[in-house]
């Protein structure tokens, strides 16, 4: 049995050149658009925008805004070709796959996606107004209290990376619940092992929440408390599930 190399070598070039090439065309469209995204990330902070008249940052170098815009447009086009260039793999190693096989790959590959877009709404909606809430709140209880007063000067570059590291943050979490769910939806016959090893999950949620959150207890708490639930509630699910089944 022979096997054709030069066919998989030209269907991967192919593949990997319309990716390069589609990573091109994202930096250039986020170029042309980077005042108007960059615009769309300083909306999410709607305290921030309150508390001026109109959203400013500040600089402290001549070539920063510059920079901020090359990562602006980097951090966007890569997170485009992220996906693109999964959708390409698994394009290329459908035909090599049996089909439960592509079916559970597909599977992922969708769930990754609504995932990804479930975490950038939260993180919009949810977390970045949050967060900017608490940390500004600071300032308005000196403010208000003229022992020690503290003024907000927001940068521009520091900005973008406490935007970034959200982001990461969120989509890890998201993605990793979402992998969660699956794993204990799929575990319906092992229930008894399930409970037996709960301590074991317990210390690994933990675990998860130091690595991914900030250096403080109470986020580590939340995260792994909501974690804590939704396992408990899966396996309360599951075992609701086979009583109707058994009855």
């Amino acid at each position: 049995m022979t096997f054709n190399y030069q066919k998989y070598y030209e269907e991967t070039k192919n593949r990997f050149l319309l990716t390069f090439f589609a990573w091109i065309s994202c930096l250039g469209t986020s170029y042309y658009y980077k005042e108007t995204i960059l615009f769309i990330l300083i909306n999410s902070s709607n305290l921030f925008l309150d508390s001026n008249e109109k959203p400013y940052f500040i600089f402290t170098n001549v070539t920063e805004v510059f920079y901020v815009y090359v990562e602006l447009i980097l951090f966007i086009s890569n997170q485009i070709t992220v996906i693109m260039l999964t959708y390409q793999v698994l394009m290329f190693l459908s035909l090599g796959l049996y089909r439960f096989e592509l079916k559970k790959i597909k599977f992922l590959f969708q769930n990754f996606l609504l995932t990804w877009v479930a975490s950038s709404l939260l993180l919009f909606n949810l977390i970045i107004p949050f967060t900017w809430k608490f940390f500004l709140s600071f300032q308005k209880n000196s403010a208000n209290a003229q022992v020690v007063s503290f003024f907000f000067e927001a940068k521009l570059d520091e900005y973008l990376h406490y935007f970034i590291s959200l982001y990461y943050v969120c989509l890890i979490n998201c993605q990793f619940l979402i992998l969660l769910l699956i794993i204990m939806t799929s575990v319906s016959d092992k229930l008894k092992k399930t409970k037996k090893f709960r301590k074991l999950f317990y210390l690994i949620f933990v675990v998860f929440s130091t690595i991914v959150t900030p250096p403080d207890v109470l986020s580590q708490i939340c995260i792994s408390g909501i974690l804590i639930v939704i396992y408990e509630c899966i396996i309360i699910l599951k075992k609701m599930k086979i009583s109707m089944v058994t009855n």
